[in-house]
This record gives C-alpha cells, structure tokens and sequence, in this order.
C-alpha cells in the first residue's frame, strides 16, 4: 500500500528544514518530531481497516459463491433462488456499511462450462482513507473474488415419496399437495445435478408408498427366491400364472406390490430394539435364511352380495347380487367371466391366496339346500356346503369362480399394463379426476420403484417423477413404514440390489423421506370393518396388535425401529424428513428421533420446495475453486 512510506517522502524535506533550524523554541521542535509519528500511525489504521475490508470481502464472497451454486438451478424470484442466496449469504457476512465503505458492489455470475456449473461472485467496495485524507491519499477500491463448483464423490440417495389420496387436497398457491410435491422433487434433481445431464457419481432411486409398495418384479431378478408362489388372483391353477406374472392381457395378473414381511404382534415401545421374528423392521429380505418369503399384494374382491332376496340367481341386474346402499356402486371389484375363456376346471385351487376371503364375502350366498344352485361356496362333492366360521380354513369346499357375482359392462378388470397409476392424479383436489383406473384386484399399488443406480440421465428422474407417481385415489390411508422399510433395503443392500461406483471412495448416502400426514388406516370402509387392505392384509384381521385400536401405535413403532435399524448401519444413510402439513406429538417425537436435525415441517407450497432445495444443497459437494 505504501502509505506511510510515501507520506515520509513528502514531509522529510520540510521535517529537515525543521530540525537544522535552531532558532525556533523546543516546543517547536516536538511539534514537527511528532508529524511523522502520526502520519506513520495513521497509516497503520487505514492499512489495518483496508485489510479487514479485504478479509470480510473476502468472506462474504465465498460464502456467496457456496449459496449461489447450490442454489444454481433455481432461477425464480423466490428467497430459494440462486441470486437471491449469493446477496442472502454475503450481505450476512458482510454489510452495506461496513467500515463506513461506499459503492458496494456484488456482481454474480452463473456459467456451465463443460457440464459442470461454475458459480463466480465479485464484490467491490470504496474504503475511504480516515488519517491519510489530510496527506492527499483518496480512497481505495478493495476487490474481492470466489469461485464455485462441484468436486463429486459418489452420492446415493433413496427417495420415499408419498402417494396417497390425501396428496390431492389444496395446497397454498392455487397448487395441490401431489403437483407441489412432483415441482419440489424436480427442484431436487436438478440441484444434485449441477447443470449436467447426468453425473457418473450419482446414484438416485424412488419409491412412492400409500398402504403398500412395489417391489415385485425387482425381487425375483435377485439370486434368492423371495415371492410366494400364486395361482394367479381369481382364476384357478389351469391359468397357468405364477410368480411373478406382469403379462399384458392378464387380467388378473400381479403388478408388484407386496404384503408387509412376517412379523408379530405388539412389539415393544424401545425403539432400539427389534423383536425376534418382527422381519418387517430389519434390512434382511424376504426368502434369505430364516427370513419368510413374502406374500404379492393384491386386494380381493370388496363385494359383498346382498342376501336380503334369493330371486334371480344367474341375472346380474337381480337383487339378489346387489351391492349394500353403503358400497358406491362403481363396481370396483368384479368377474366379467365373458372376459375369460373356460380352461376346463369349474373351481379355484385349494391353496389359492384369498381363497378364505373369497369365503368370507360369499359365504352369506349359502342360505339353504333348496338355492345351492347359486352358491360360490360349495362343497367339492357338489352337496350344499352350511356356513360355519370353523369352516373357513377347512378343505372340503371350493369357489366356483363362475358364479361369483357377475357386473356386465363394457369395461372390466384392468390388466397391470394398463391399471396404472393416474400421472394426473392429484392434479386436482377432485376426486373423480384423481380416481386411478378401476376395476383391478391391483388397485391401490404404486408403481415400481426406481432402483438406486449410477449414472443415468436427468431427464430420466424427472420423466419417473412425472409419470411414474399421483394421488392414489380412493386409498385406504398411509403406511409410513412400507416406504421406509423398502427404500432402506433398496438403498443399503447393494449386494441384491447392485450398482456399480464409478470411483474406489466409498459413498456417501442418504434416505429421503416425505409424508403429508400421519400414519393412518380408514378402518371402516365404507362402513364395513372388513373392507380395508392394506400391506399388512386385512385390516380387521389385527396382524400387528390383538387390539385393534393399537393398530396405529404399533405402526408408527415399527416405523422407529426399522429408523433406529438404519442408524445402526456401517455406511449408515442420514435421514431427512420432509413432513408436510401438522403431525401429532408423537410423530414428531419420532421423526426428531429418526433424523435429529434434519427434520423439515413444511405446510405451504414454497415451504416443501425449499425444503428439498435445502436438502438437495447438503448432499451436493461444493468447493471453493477460487
């Protein structure tokens, strides 16, 4: 800087005069001695205020830099916006009157080079000079410049996305809860990715959950047999169906949902503990060891005749096959046997999956010897079969799948090719637009997860987000831990489910959850106790608890423990959950335990998206270049 240095050369001639002319008073002479002391001084201030000038420039620059470029792909006028983050964060580091600066400048400057983007901020001040101003020195103009950009090491990350009905209610902004959802997923694509169109490094899966998951066609591929075999859903042996079966033209095939893993009842309130035989908590899979394998998922036919008139048995318009006032006559669940051809056997196999639910809800048929004619229920030597709940299990009776209750109409069962999802579902907050093709036995089952995997393309993720999720609608309620517990095993058993690292550095991972309520289960569809299933079957069979009302607990248990199995982990994941809309106190209590920290109340449209901007921001691995 040279300050006092020049200041010394200025006044030395004049400090010499001073000092050979002894005509003037010793007072005199102090004086002029003292004259280069102070401005030595003085210049040692204003050195000392422009370095700090520099160093707090410095700061807020790079600061500004590291906001500025995990923010990179968020261009809007929201505070989440990558402009809006760089001012947020130097302005925070340093302020517009710092030191009593002038002319602040901040200059930002976003470029993709080869890929990657490259986040440049400037800032420029005026420091005015406090002694030196008297000598003549003007103010100087400190410079300060950072720059950003993405130094990789292998990222895997699972996201569990909700899919349930409730994910079409209105949201803040004119937006619905699943279309503010799909905005923020993309919002958290296009930050990992940095401006590439894909990164080698990267490894991202999905799953969406409602009362179960889709995992089925990714198990058999695996070198252990994990699904139990089936018949198929309503038709006998003679189909020829077995697992998997994802055949177009089916329609009674599998989709690839599955039921909740083997488990017991009432498990404890200690979440770091895991009972013995509970498999729906841990990262082992279906069919490894003693692990049981698991069951497909399908939900059995929902209608239950009325048996109030015995009229009419073989008209399907007859009262005798009509649907209680309480069931929407939609004719979700049907047999069009005009659909199916006749492959020679008159009955279901004795070991086909919902054979005692087939008994359940048909039995009410079998009111008496003189109208068996009609009976679904019957006994294999074709004698009237009397209704008994001890019976239920027993093997000396059959479905006659022919007379299950015909509903003649142009549209029938939806093979799984083409009883997807609705894309659209939850676009609005009706529900007649949201309603997920019907008629199937695979209604209510998400799509299939997207395995985590490296290296694919960004538009793939974002194409997934956009058709492969929607509001399941009408749904039975949210199972929180179908979504946890399958997308832990996705991510953490890369043994089964393999990917291959593009690097030898081991990767860091992480587990993205999002809900936007509580775990729940409308228990009395429709008024009938019977009619909810769920991943863990029938709801009034009481699989998790003896009680009934306890179900809820032990549901949100299961939840804790499978979140204090993945903490357990050598490469554990860090957790994050993005909980929309209010949760219980108890939810709460267990989403601090399952992610301390990174736990993300959000209840508005722009609050979820900066959620998972925010965790996006974490994951990506930003270093200063400049």
């Amino acid at each position: 800087m040279g300050g006092a240095g020049s200041l010394c050369r200025k006044i030395g001639p004049q400090a010499r005069r001073l000092v050979a002319d002894r005509r003037g008073s010793t007072l005199a002479l102090m004086a002029a001695g003292l004259i280069p002391v102070i401005a030595a001084l003085g210049a040692g201030v204003d050195a000392g205020r422009l370095y700090l000038v520099k160093s707090q420039l410095q700061a807020g620059v790079d600061a500004a830099a590291l906001a500025g470029a995990r923010a990179f792909a968020v261009t809007d006028n929201s505070p989440a916006a990558r402009n809006k983050q760089a001012e947020a964060y130097f302005y925070g580091n340093f302020t517009s009157d710092y030191m009593g600066v002038s002319n602040l400048e901040l200059i930002p400057d976003f470029q993709t080079v080869s890929g990657i983007n490259v986040t440049t901020i400037t800032a420029r001040a005026r420091v005015p000079m406090t002694f030196m101003r008297i000598f003549g020195f003007a103010p100087r103009t400190m410079q300060a410049v950072a720059k950003a950009e993405l130094q990789p090491r292998p990222l895997e990350v699972m996201v569990v996305l909700d899919d349930t009905g409730s994910m079409k209610s209105n949201l803040s902004g004119g937006r619905t809860r699943m279309v503010a959802l799909k905005e923020a997923a993309t919002d958290f694509v296009e930050i990992l990715h940095q401006g590439a169109s894909s990164r080698r490094d990267l490894a991202l899966g999905f799953i969406g959950y409602d009362v179960t998951v889709n995992v089925g066609n990714l198990l058999p591929s695996t070198a252990v047999n994990k699904v139990e075999g089936f018949n198929s859903f309503a038709a006998a042996a003679h189909y020829g169906f077995t697992v998997p079966s994802h055949a177009s033209g089916n329609y009674l095939a599998w989709k690839g949902c599955v039921m909740a893993d083997a488990t017991v009842k009432d498990v404890s309130s200690n979440r770091l503990t895991s009972e013995a035989g509970a498999w729906d908590l841990v990262r082992t899979l279906p069919g490894e060891g003693s692990h049981p394998r698991v069951d497909p998922y399908f939900v059995p036919p929902m209608y239950v005749p009325n048996a109030s008139s015995n009229t009419g048995a073989d008209s399907p318009t007859s009262s005798y096959y009509n649907i209680y006032s309480t069931e929407p006559g939609n004719n979700l669940y049907r047999i069009d046997r005009s659909s199916f051809g006749e492959a020679g056997a008159d009955y279901l196999a004795a070991t086909e999956l919902y054979r005692q639910y087939f008994y359940d809800y048909y039995i009410r048929l079998n009111n008496g010897d003189a109208t068996k004619s009609d009976d679904v229920i019957r006994r294999k030597d074709g004698s009237y079969y009397t209704p008994s709940a001890a019976n239920r299990a027993a093997n000396d009776w059959y479905v006659d799948w022919k007379r299950i209750p015909n509903y003649y109409s142009s549209s029938h069962w939806k093979d799984p090719a083409s009883a997807t999802v609705n894309p659209l579902g939850g676009s609005t907050s009706s529900g007649s637009a949201n309603t997920t093709p019907m008629p199937s036995p695979n209604w209510q089952c998400p799509e299939e997860a997207m395995p985590v995997v490296y290296g694919r393309s960004k538009s793939s993720y974002l194409s997934h987000i956009t058709n492969q999720h929607g509001a399941i609608y009408p749904a039975n309620g949210t199972i929180h831990h179908a979504g946890l517990l399958w997308g832990y095993r996705l991510l953490v058993r890369d043994d089964v489910f393999t990917r291959t690292n593009p690097t030898n550095e081991r990767p860091r991972r992480a587990l993205v959850f999002m809900t936007d309520g509580v775990n729940e289960i409308t228990e009395s569809q429709n008024g009938y106790l019977d009619r909810t299933f769920t991943w863990y079957g029938r709801w009034s069979d009481q699989r998790i608890s003896a009680n009934q009302s306890n179900t809820e607990t032990q549901m949100l248990r299961r939840f804790e423990k499978t979140c204090a199995n993945i903490q357990r982990e050598t490469n554990p994941p860090e957790i994050y959950i993005i909980a929309l809309v209010a949760n219980s106190a108890a939810i709460d209590t267990a989403f601090n335990n399952c992610a301390p920290g990174r736990v993300y109340r959000t209840s508005s449209t722009d609050e979820l998206r900066r959620a998972f901007q925010d965790v996006a921001a974490e994951l990506v691995d930003l270093h200063l270049i400049q």
